[in-house]
């Protein structure tokens, strides 16, 4: 289980080096899944909304008009560990949407 994030797949303005390092883990993701599927093995990539954590503060400064409301991570991780315990081999952004 690996977290890109939906930055992965977004252009948000300065950013690059955050969004390309995201999209180097699913790209990762992808390669791995490839490769592990004969071992039966399961790679699950989530790419979550903003999640409301913390980190962003300050980063986003100026911003704030651009970026959604972040979830509650508590959600996130609920979601996740749902995936984990199904059969889930992606988990895009629109599979964190409130139920």
């Amino acid at each position: 289980m690996n977290i890109s994030g939906v930055i992965a797949e977004q252009n948000l303005p300065d950013m690059a080096a955050y969004r390309a390092s995201k999209a180097a883990m699913r790209s990762f993701d992808e390669a791995l899944s490839r490769e592990a599927h004969r071992r039966r093995v399961r790679v699950i990539d989530a790419r979550p909304p903003h999640t409301e954590t913390g980190l962003a503060e300050g980063a986003t400064e100026g911003q704030a008009s651009r970026m959604p409301v972040g979830l509650d991570p508590d959600a996130v991780a609920a979601t996740i560990c749902d995936a984990i315990a199904g059969d889930a081999t992606d988990l895009p952004s629109a599979a964190f949407a409130p139920q």
